[in-house]
């Protein structure tokens, strides 16, 4: 049984989905909450539906676009854009996160909210709202604000049931359950995936197990990350046992090689731009290969390890690439060298 906040916090999600999907678009936005995956889901959706992309490469070079990251934020240039007229179009966008601006005193946001030009669109983003007063109220009162939790199991499951009834199809308990188990609880991968089930159906409405595993991957890059987190927690036998499913997914040893040191490149970034004081975003937006929605796990790894063990790993890596090139080692020998030789530098931590 739902608790009655569970409850209303889906139902204000729900609500905004059907809100966008009817293009009933308010001038001001705030999604917030803890499930960053789903806030960006729902941030996409509006800068879709108001600009015809969810780009922001694209976004940047419009000029009736404004993008604010960070704290502080500039205030004047934010009222200034704000209280413009968009040039030859229909509308000016702005998007604004984790600028952490929502406090009571910040009388500028409250005017700049309820003073807005019906052409003005702001989309608000933050990870946490402590303020439930001043500009909260004013985007409540002139717009949509929106809550959004982490998702439990049984919510996500519920919400895939529903999602595939409303397009006519049922799917088993089997098959959900290697859904869930190829896809996560990653809600914007499983909306991806479902889009992609449900046109490759057709007009068959039942959804079988063997539909899922036709058509839903498991990442290599994801099994990787499970098993560098195993070694990091010095769980040799977790990070062998996740080796040995990448095997049986076809990817050779070799391959693994390549992959952790892949993941290992990125880990270095990650960890040199934290230790610099980088933000998320910043991170985010700067290293490359990393899912934005990832951030956070790829930080809290990155902390599991030194780096000077990363930099060691880096370097066993691409003396083992130069081994197998020559015929001195075989994969396997080399991938679970790595393995057993980094878990067991976490137990020496």
């Amino acid at each position: 049984m739902k608790n009655k906040f569970e409850k209303n916090i889906n139902e204000e999600q729900i609500k905004l989905k059907e809100h966008i999907e009817k293009g009933e678009l308010k001038n001001v936005y705030l999604l917030y909450g803890p499930e960053q995956q789903v806030v960006k889901m729902f941030r996409n959706r509006l800068l879709k539906a108001l600009m015809g992309t969810a780009s922001l490469d694209e976004l940047k070079q419009d000029m009736n676009f404004s993008l604010f990251r960070g704290n502080p934020i500039d205030m004047d240039a934010l009222v200034s854009i704000a209280s413009s007229y968009p040039f030859m179009a229909e509308k000016r966008v702005i998007l604004v996160e984790h600028t952490k601006a929502f406090s009571k005193e910040n009388e500028d946001l409250i005017l700049c909210i309820n003073n807005l030009p019906e052409t003005t669109y702001i989309i608000f983003v933050e990870e946490d709202i402590k303020d439930k007063k001043g500009p909260f109220n004013a985007v409540k009162e002139k717009g949509i604000t929106c809550f959004i939790t982490t998702q439990t199991k049984d919510v996500v499951e519920s919400w895939i049931i529903n999602t595939i009834k409303a397009n006519g199809k049922r799917i088993s308990r089997a098959a959900l359950d290697t859904l869930i188990m190829r896809a996560g609880l990653d809600m914007l991968r499983i909306t991806n995936e479902l889009d992609k089930i449900i046109a490759y159906k057709g007009d068959d409405q039942d959804i079988k197990t063997e539909d899922i595993v036709a058509l839903v991957s498991v990442e290599p890059e994801e099994e990787v990350f499970k098993m560098i987190d195993a070694m990091s927690d010095g769980d040799t036998k977790l990070a062998m046992r996740l080796y040995l499913d990448l095997l049986e997914l076809k990817v050779n040893a070799v391959g693994i090689i390549v992959l952790i040191e892949r993941q290992m490149k990125i880990l270095f970034q990650v960890k040199d731009m934290r230790d610099r004081g980088f933000d998320e975003d910043t991170i985010a937006d700067t290293v490359k290969d990393i899912r934005s929605y990832y951030v956070k796990k790829y930080i809290r790894q990155a902390q599991k390890f030194s780096m000077r063990e990363i930099m060691e790993c880096l370097d066993d890596c691409a003396e083992f690439t130069l081994q197998l090139r020559t015929g001195a080692i075989t994969g396997n020998m080399a991938a679970e060298y790595i393995i057993v030789k980094y878990s067991r530098h976490a137990d020496r931590r």
